[in-house]
Order: C-alpha cells, then sequence, then structure tokens
C-alpha cells in the first residue's frame, strides 16, 4: 500500500508499506478520502521536542470496506463507513475495529464523510447545552467553525453572531445561516454584539480560533454568567489575562475538548448520522482536495489559508 509518512518538517514521503495486517472483528478499508487537520500543521510545520519522527499521522478517514475478519456482523465488503482514527490515515489502506466505523448513506461523497471532526462538533454542541433562545456568538469561522454554525441552529437558538477576520468566511457563513456576521478589522465585535444583546453579552460564546486573541474576544462578548466554550486546539501555552474578571462575571467555564473514547465515539455517530440525513452541509466546507502525492501542497493551503479555503482534503482514487 501506499502511505505518506513524515520524516520532519515539510518533509512527507510517499512509501510502499505492507497491507496491515486484519483481525477476526477488524474491516479492511480502502481509504477513499482523509482530512488535513489544523492539529497536525504545527508537527509538520516544525520538529516538535517529544514527538518521534518519521511519523504516520492522518485521522479524518472515509473509505469502502474491501475485507470483513470472521466475527464482522454488521458491516460488509462494499459499505461506505467513516472512520475514527488516531494515525495512519494518510494511506490507502487501513485496518480498524468495527466500534470504530460509522456507516455512510451512498449519495455521500467520501470526502464529505469525516467522522473526527464531527465528532468533535457535535460532543462540544452537546456539552455546551444551548437552550432554546439562547444567543450564540462563535470566533472564529473556519471549517470547525462553520459546523458548528450549522448545528447550534438545530438547537433553536434566537441569534447566532459569527466573527472572523476573512470577508470570504464571513461570506459563507451568512450562508449556511449566521444570523450577523462581523469582520473584527472593520467592525468593533464587542459594541457590535453590545447593540444586539440590549448592552449585555450574549448567553453563550464559543473559542474557534485557537490563539490567545481569540480567547480574549470569545470571554469579552459574554453576559454576566454566560457560557464560555473552549473548542478551538491549543498547541503550547495559553494564559486567562484576568481571572479575577472571569470570576467576578460568574462565567460558566466549558472545556470543549475530549478524551473519552466513549464520548468521542458517540459524537462520530451522532455526527454521521446528521450528516447522512442532510442536517449538516459539507460541500461548501471541502474547498481543496489533493491527491496523496501533492500532499505538502494539502499542508501549505492548511496553513496559509488562501481566497476560498476552508478545508483540505486528501483524496484516494
Amino acid at each position: 500500500m501506499r502511505a505518506a509518512i513524515l520524516y520532519g518538517p515539510h518533509d512527507f514521503r510517499i512509501e510502499d508499506r505492507p497491507k496491515p495486517a486484519l483481525k477476526d472483528d477488524m474491516c479492511l478499508i480502502q481509504v477513499k478520502a482523509c482530512g488535513v487537520c489544523t492539529s497536525e500543521i504545527h508537527q509538520w510545520d516544525h520538529k516538535i521536542e517529544g514527538l518521534e519522527y518519521p511519523r504516520f499521522i492522518g485521522h479524518e478517514v472515509s473509505g469502502k470496506i474491501i475485507e470483513v475478519g470472521k466475527k464482522v456482523k454488521d458491516y460488509k465488503v462494499g459499505d461506505h463507513v467513516a472512520v475514527w482514527t488516531d494515525k495512519e490515515g494518510y494511506a490507502d489502506v487501513l485496518s480498524v475495529h468495527t466500534r470504530y466505523l460509522s456507516p455512510i448513506v451512498d449519495d455521500i461523497p467520501f470526502e464529505y464523510a469525516l467522522s473526527e471532526p464531527l465528532s468533535c462538533t457535535t460532543n462540544a454542541v452537546i456539552k455546551a447545552d444551548i437552550q432554546l433562545g439562547d444567543s450564540v456568538a462563535l470566533v472564529g469561522t473556519g471549517f470547525m467553525g462553520l459546523i458548528l454554525l450549522q448545528q447550534i441552529k438545530l438547537r433553536g437558538s434566537s441569534k447566532i453572531i459569527t466573527i472572523d477576520i476573512r470577508d470570504d468566511m464571513c461570506n459563507l457563513a451568512k450562508n449556511l445561516g449566521a444570523d450577523v456576521v462581523i469582520n473584527p478589522n472593520i467592525e468593533n465585535p464587542i459594541n457590535k454584539i453590545k447593540e444586539f444583546t440590549n448592552g449585555n453579552g450574549v448567553d453563550v460564546s464559543f473559542e474557534v480560533g485557537g490563539t490567545q486573541s481569540t480567547l480574549d474576544l470569545a470571554a469579552s462578548l459574554l453576559r454576566m454568567e454566560g457560557k464560555l466554550v473552549i473548542f478551538g486546539y491549543h498547541p503550547g501555552m495559553r494564559k486567562i489575562t484576568d481571572l479575577g474578571y472571569w470570576n467576578w462575571m460568574a462565567y460558566d467555564i466549558v472545556n470543549a475538548h475530549f478524551r473519552d473514547l466513549h464520548i468521542i465515539l458517540r459524537g462520530a455517530r451522532l455526527g454521521m448520522k446528521l450528516l447522512n440525513t442532510k442536517k449538516i452541509d459539507m460541500a461548501p466546507l471541502i474547498t481543496h482536495t489533493y491527491p496523496i502525492e501533492k500532499i505538502e501542497d494539502a499542508f501549505i493551503a492548511a496553513k496559509d489559508k488562501p481566497k476560498g479555503f476552508v478545508k483540505s482534503v486528501i483524496v484516494f482514487k
């Protein structure tokens, strides 16, 4: 099989490797797509101390079952499936236990059926426990923010306000149902949100950008006793710049990262159910696709975010 192995910064190498072994309770997957996750960019762009290289990464996988183990009952050869895995996704074959699979209906393209990011957003919305009529701010509307936007709409919020410095992402958020879009380079988000909330702030604020500035901004948009959902991926040190203020405002701080595999897989299945029933539209979010031989270009696009970029996906023919 072909696999893209990361040997160091900007050093992916396409290798021929043996096909993975198939155990009785596992399926062999012909990988059709693997999304490039923002959480992988730092280890591709720089050598990270404590991480071993070469690395066989990739975890946003979908594909077709080409072989099943003797004990497998719920799946058959030819089934389309989304796969939860924490590695080895940038390859054209993957062996995985059936508990990590979610069905894909046949009319959903493989590059849309990325259950790992759907698991993250689904579990975050569940944990945030958005109530009917809540006002919600999303600080950062890249790929994950735009999925969150669609799922938050399903919870019956009264107003969703999205904030992003890219006009193209603001326009896309509006098309996907945001009630208000704000570009901080043009308008002051704090002042604008006070206009919409009688000076109080929103009920729920999601930090999605994964930076200190987006964390600070998300907190500043909340009403007293509002809910701050920390969702964005945070490599490296982050700090609360004014814990005393957060404490006085009585913020309900929600950590929307998950390590319990049972919860992660629950989110994957629920997210895929929403995708399969057309409650989530991934078509405008998958903007850049690449063959495995162009994986370096896929990562460059994910880092540089050219105009119109939302998501890179490696596709296998």
